[in-house]
């Protein structure tokens, strides 16, 4: 059985090449997991997720595509805590938030510090995740963006970084990725005139009503003063 994968997973997948030993942290059905063997990205997998029923899933999903329990293992945990530093030379958190994610490195600091490489593909809250890399001492290495679906996904691969942490981004920055915005990558600025637009509507929605949320008006400057640099190098 060969498993296909969406172009999120799929983008975070190509940050996982050369990996030894991936650990999939929320797993899910495990359909990441198995493409990882199958396009011989990793040699080794160990899943997780804290569903047993999810897992159940997944260890189905490895049974039908024939892979063999030091190919593929499972473990019901809640994050990193079935890890122990050194286990896993990446890992991966593809399709929770980002705040969630910052949590779950947070909680398992020892075995997260201990990985070559970390991809994540998180679902919102991109600000506060980049925000708690640069605080805590990892280093972007890279980023891509993806549509899926009609959505736009950002996918991040960083490292633990053991020189002095780079000055904090702007909150848009965080948010939209330094390296995308540095590359002006085309999708990016799909997604920017989306979210202006949203978040213009929005504002728009709220004059209207008479009270202007401050958090709203300052993530729409920040998207606008991205979007205008884009623009602007865009004409010249």
């Amino acid at each position: 059985m060969q498993v296909h994968l969406r172009p999120r997973l799929l983008a975070a997948a190509a940050f996982l090449s050369g990996c030894t030993t991936v650990a999939d942290i929320g797993c899910d059905h495990g359909r990441l997991s198995a493409a990882l063997l199958q396009r011989a990205l990793a040699k080794r997998v160990l899943a997780s997720d804290i569903s047993e029923d999810s897992l159940k899933k997944a260890q189905i999903l490895a049974e039908r595509c024939g892979f063999s329990a030091d190919q593929l293992s499972f473990f019901v945990s809640d994050g990193l805590s079935h890890l122990s530093p050194g286990d896993a030379d990446a890992l991966v958190f593809a399709g929770m938030g980002g705040e969630l994610i910052a949590k779950l490195l947070e909680l398992g600091e020892s075995a997260a510090k201990s990985a070559k490489r970390i991809v994540m593909q998180p679902m919102g809250g991109t600000r506060e995740l980049r925000r708690y890399l640069y605080e805590t001492g990892y280093a972007i290495k890279d980023e891509t963006m993806v549509l899926d679906a009609g959505r736009y996904y950002q996918v991040i691969l960083a490292s633990p970084s053991f020189s002095r942490s780079a000055d904090m981004p702007s909150d848009a920055i965080l948010e939209f990725g330094p390296i995308l915005f540095e590359r002006r990558d085309p999708l990016l600025h799909e997604a920017l005139t989306r979210c202006v637009a949203g978040r213009r509507h929005r504002m728009r929605k709220a004059e209207k009503n008479g009270v202007i949320p401050p958090q709203l008006a300052h993530e729409l400057s920040g998207a606008e003063a991205l979007l205008a640099e884009f623009d602007q190098e865009e004409q010249q």
